[in-house]
């Protein structure tokens, strides 16, 4: 059975890399850029890029608390931008 995975070109993929890193693209979109990543070598170092990239706020996270009145400001300014923070439920 022949792959029926559509082909996204490389501006496609860079456009979602973030999202891609993320796992918030949909089934389909998670499999086309991962299969452009596999094959393009232009691409690939943008993903590596991103990956270690995330890794090393993560890991800054740990050791870095933000203060609440930094956290605060953020906030207010979100929601004068518009934006609101989803609360859990």
């Amino acid at each position: 059975m022949p792959d029926e995975t559509p082909v996204i070109d490389c501006q496609t993929a860079v456009r979602q890399l973030w999202d891609y890193l993320d796992d918030e693209l949909d089934d389909a979109r998670m499999v086309e850029v991962r299969q452009h990543l596999l094959t393009c070598k232009s691409c690939l170092p943008h993903a590596e890029f991103g990956r270690r990239f995330i890794q090393a706020l993560s890991r800054a996270r740990e050791h870095h608390v933000m203060p609440p009145a930094v956290r605060g400001q953020v906030l207010e300014s979100l929601a004068q931008a518009g934006f609101s923070p989803e609360i859990p439920g």
